[in-house]
């Protein structure tokens, strides 16, 4: 099987996946923006919508795809072939959100999740999670949706395991990682203000989404090691003692749509249930990879990152009935392969 077909065959089956999750129907016909098209969640929430496109709908969702840089190998490809208007811009630029279509349904996933990109241009990030997204709610149209990714990073210094929606992050403007949490609180005070004006917005506070749709040369830990692994070697930058709960795509694109089409709060945590030490995670890749891992005894890890990240889901799982999840053994085969098959 050639790498563009396996690369697809995953890529289809995640839709598949999500489209027997969700009905999407309430968006036939609909205008549906997605920011950060290009990037993980973006990425995979245009497969979700174009294979019910081409499967489900009886009148198509026109997709607008924005993007700050176009899309290229793989992803390109999948562009080319499906109904997807792919509009690039830089959405710190005002004229260029002023110049995007309207919109019955927003997502806005734009936004640096690797922690390495959004502390190089700490102006941007905090742009992009503010004023872009009071820019793009006025190409909203009268009682239209409006989706804001959201971070667990608000949480930061809440001190619990297992946060809930009604905790609340200690942190302070002068937190190292201050441009991505202070933003993203911004982000959800916007998101309020919109429910009040009679839009239906609500706030997804994601952890840890994982999966293919990643390019080359992405930062996060997960990636990194399966790159590691490619090269015949992985090897850790500290002891990895740090806990992470990880989210296969699949499984956060689901709890997206739900939220969008049908979600009633303003805030809700989205993310998985697959808890592991980041060494423990180097150890499943090394295994899965036939590789080496090699644990240093250093503890010392990127500054100001957490030592647990985890979410309480009840409210999701509640309110639209989430009972399953894509466990990480068979999550981490398909990261596994898409990284490796990419072209």
């Amino acid at each position: 099987m050639y790498s563009d077909e396996i690369t697809q065959n995953i890529l289809l089956n995640d839709a598949l996946y999500v489209n027997e999750s969700v009905d999407l129907s309430q968006l036939d016909g609909l205008d549906v923006t997605i920011t950060g098209a290009t990037g993980l969640v973006g990425f995979n929430l245009l497969c979700a919508l174009n294979y019910y496109n081409r499967s489900l709908a009886k009148k198509p969702i026109r997709i607008h795809a924005l993007s700050h840089r176009r899309p290229d190998g793989i992803i390109e490809s999948i562009f080319n072939a499906s109904r997807i208007n792919s509009l690039v811009g830089d959405l710190s630029d005002n004229n260029f959100i002023a110049s995007l279509p309207k919109s019955d349904a927003i997502i806005h996933s734009a936004g640096y999740g690797q922690p390495g990109l959004f502390l190089e241009d700490k102006l941007k990030t905090i742009s992009i999670n503010t004023t872009a997204t009071i820019g793009l709610s006025k190409n909203l149209r009268k009682g239209g949706r409006f989706l804001f990714l959201s971070s667990s990073e608000v949480y930061s210094g809440c001190g619990s395991d297992e946060n809930k929606e009604t905790d609340i992050g200690t942190t302070n403007p002068t937190h190292p990682r201050s441009c991505y949490i202070e933003s993203k609180r911004t982000g959800e005070a916007i998101i309020n203000a919109l429910r009040e004006k009679g839009y239906r917005a609500s706030s997804a506070r994601l952890a840890l989404a994982y999966g293919p749709g990643v390019k080359p040369g992405d930062q996060r830990v997960l990636n990194q090691f399966i790159e590691k692994g490619i090269c015949g070697q992985i090897d850790l930058l500290d002891s990895g003692q740090a806990l992470r709960t990880y989210g296969y795509i699949a499984d956060v694109v689901s709890m997206l749509l739900h939220i969008l089409i049908r979600g009633k709060e303003p805030v809700y945590n989205v993310g998985g249930r697959s808890v592991t030490s980041i060494k423990d995670l180097a150890k499943k890749i090394g295994r899965e990879m036939n590789v080496a891992v090699l644990v240093p005894n250093s503890s010392s890890g990127m500054k100001g990152a957490p030592n647990f990240v985890g979410l309480n889901l009840s409210k999701i799982e509640d309110e639209f009935l989430i009972t399953k999840y894509i466990d990480l053994h068979q999550g981490l085969i398909n990261t596994i392969e898409w990284i490796k098959n990419y072209e």
